[in-house]
């Protein structure tokens, strides 16, 4: 394998992905000697478009795990909800929080209609939701314990008991 194949295959953050893929969207744009404005209105639409919304919940995801379960900011946003979780299973607490967030969103709706509905909570069940999804599928069983034990400030060797 060639350095050029390796450099291809490499890992590239998605923070970077998501810049390339803005500067595509200009990129076409010019081909056709369109005016500034056109290219300026491309990028815009590529920056504030569907992929780019999730891609920022993927990057704010991806940040919350690089802080870890210690990282007070972690702790206060999943602090309560890791109560909730301590003691299922990983697959439990998949099952759960699906549970959790599909009640919240449907309460969110109801006050929505009367004009007082928050988006916190839901937004921390969504990130949950995709973290423990991601655990799972990434068989982190071992890591799911440590960091509730670490989100409960319970002792890891009680959670391996269970």
């Amino acid at each position: 394998m060639s350095v050029t194949e390796l450099r291809r295959n490499a890992y590239v953050p998605r923070c970077e992905r998501d810049a390339k893929r803005i500067r595509r969207a200009a990129e076409a744009a010019r081909p056709d000697a369109k005016i500034a404005m056109e290219v300026a209105l491309a990028q815009i639409g590529a920056a504030f478009d569907e992929t780019a919304a999730v891609n920022a919940f993927k990057i704010r995801i991806e940040r919350l795990l690089r802080l870890g379960a210690y990282y007070p900011a972690v702790r206060a946003r999943f602090g309560a909800r890791a109560g909730m979780l301590f003691g299922h299973r990983l697959d439990a607490a998949v099952i759960l929080v699906e549970r959790c967030w599909r009640a919240e969103r449907k309460a969110f709706q109801i006050a929505s209609a009367f004009g007082c509905g928050t988006r916190l909570s839901l937004e921390v069940l969504r990130e949950l939701r995709l973290i423990l999804r991601l655990l799972r599928r990434k068989r982190m069983e071992a890591e799911y314990g440590a960091a509730l034990a670490a989100l409960c400030d319970a002792p890891i060797a009680k959670l391996a008991a269970e």
